[in-house]
C-alpha cells in the first residue's frame, strides 16, 4: 500500500511536468516528498553504477553491495515515483493537449488552487523567517516572472506559426500525388527531422536545462521546452512513441537530474531556511504564469496564449472557480491526511 501511494504520487508529478507553467518541483512540496526525493538523487554517484555492475560477475559480496546501495539511495522510492510519473505522462499527453486546447481556463484555475494552497507546506518548514529569508522570497519571485515574460506570446505565436507552415509545407504536396504513400513518407521526413545528429543533441540539452528547472518548485520544465522551443516536439515524440527522440531527451535529463540534485542538496543542508524561502517565492510567482484568462489564436488544433485578460462574467468564470476550489481542496485533503499520519 506503501508503494502504491508512492506510485500515485508519482503520476502526480509527471501529470503536472507535462502542463506548461505548472512544476513538478511544486507538485513534489505539496505532496511532502521533495526533500526525500532531493536527498535520494543526491547519494547517486558513479559509485552507484559501478556497484549495480559488479553483480554481473554474481559474486556474493557484489550482490550484498548492491543490495547496500540500492537500500542507500532509497531505491524503492525512487523507482516508485519514477515509475508513477512516466505512466501518468505516457497515459495522459493526449489528455493533456486536449484540456489545454478545449478546456484551458478550468484546467488552470484548477492547478492555480492547488500551486496556492500548497504554499502552506514549505512554509511549515520553515525555523524562521527573518529579513534575509523575505529577500530570498522576493528574489526568486522576480527570476519567474522574469522568466515568464521573456518568451511573450507574441515570440511564441510567431515561432509556433514557422513551424506550422514548415509542417503543412511537408504535408502539403511538395510531391506531384496526393496519394497517401506520399504522405506518410513526407510524414517520415519530418520526423526525420528530429533525428538529424544536430537536433538530437540539441534535444538532450534542452533536456538536461528542463529537467533541472523542473525540479525548482515554481518553475515549469514544460514551459522551459516552450522557452526552448521544443515542447510541441517533445509532446508529439511522445505521442507517437518515438523512442529515439524520447532516449535523447531522457538522456540529457537524467543528466541535468543528477547534476543539479546535488547543488541542491548542498544548499538544503547548509542554508534551509534561505532554501525554503527561494522554493515559496518561486512557487508564488508561478501563478503569474498559471493565470487561467488569456487571449489566444490557434494554429490547426494547437492554442497559443498570446496576453493576460481579465475575466468575463460568464459560465466558464463560474466553471474556473469551481475547478480553483477543488485544486484547494485536493491539497489541503492531502494536507489533512499527511498530518494524521504525523
Amino acid at each position: 500500500m506503501r508503494y502504491l501511494t508512492l506510485v500515485l504520487k508519482g503520476c502526480c508529478i509527471g501529470v503536472a511536468n507535462i502542463i506548461p507553467g505548472v512544476s513538478g518541483g511544486t507538485m513534489a512540496v505539496m505532496l511532502g516528498i521533495y526533500e526525500r526525493l532531493i536527498r535520494a538523487l543526491h547519494h547517486i554517484g558513479f559509485s552507484t553504477v559501478r556497484k549495480l555492475l559488479a553483480v554481473l560477475t554474481l559474486k556474493k559480496r557484489a550482490i550484498s553491495e548492491a543490495s547496500t546501495e540500492l537500500h542507500r539511495i532509497d531505491f524503492g522510492f525512487l523507482i516508485a515515483i519514477t515509475l508513477g510519473a512516466l505512466l501518468a505522462v505516457s497515459a495522459s499527453a493526449r489528455l493533456i493537449i486536449y484540456l489545454l486546447n478545449e478546456q484551458h481556463d478550468p484546467t488552470y484555475g484548477f492547478f492555480c488552487g492547488l500551486v496556492l494552497t500548497s504554499v502552506i507546506i514549505p512554509f511549515k518548514m520553515l525555523k524562521r523567517f527573518t529579513v534575509k529569508e523575505c529577500v530570498s522570497l522576493f528574489l526568486a519571485a522576480a527570476l519567474t516572472v522574469g522568466l515568464t515574460l521573456s518568451m511573450s506570446g507574441e515570440k511564441r505565436l510567431a515561432s509556433e506559426r514557422q513551424r506550422y507552415a514548415l509542417e503543412e509545407s511537408h504535408l502539403s504536396g511538395k510531391t506531384t500525388t496526393g496519394t497517401n504513400a506520399s504522405v506518410r513518407m513526407q510524414g517520415q521526413m519530418l520526423k526525420g527531422d528530429n533525428h538529424a545528429v544536430d537536433r538530437l543533441l540539441y534535444l538532450s540539452l534542452c533536456g538536461a536545462i528542463a529537467v533541472s528547472a523542473m525540479i525548482l518548485p515554481g518553475i515549469s520544465g514544460s514551459f522551459v521546452f516552450l522557452l526552448l522551443g521544443v515542447y510541441f516536439d517533445v509532446l508529439a515524440s511522445v505521442n507517437n512513441r518515438d523512442w529515439i527522440v524520447i532516449g535523447f531527451v531522457a538522456l540529457g535529463g537524467g543528466f541535468g537530474l543528477l547534476a543539479f540534485t546535488r547543488l541542491l542538496n548542498y544548499v538544503l543542508e547548509h542554508h534551509h531556511d534561505l532554501t525554503i524561502s527561494f522554493l515559496i517565492g518561486l512557487m508564488v510567482a508561478s501563478l503569474y504564469g498559471l493565470w487561467p484568462f488569456r487571449s489566444y489564436e490557434m494554429l490547426g488544433e494547437t492554442r497559443i496564449d498570446i496576453a493576460h485578460i481579465l475575466p468575463q462574467a460568464n459560465m466558464n468564470l463560474v466553471i474556473t472557480i469551481l475547478a480553483f476550489l477543488i485544486g484547494c481542496g485536493v491539497v489541503l485533503l492531502f494536507y489533512r491526511l499527511e498530518s494524521q499520519r504525523e
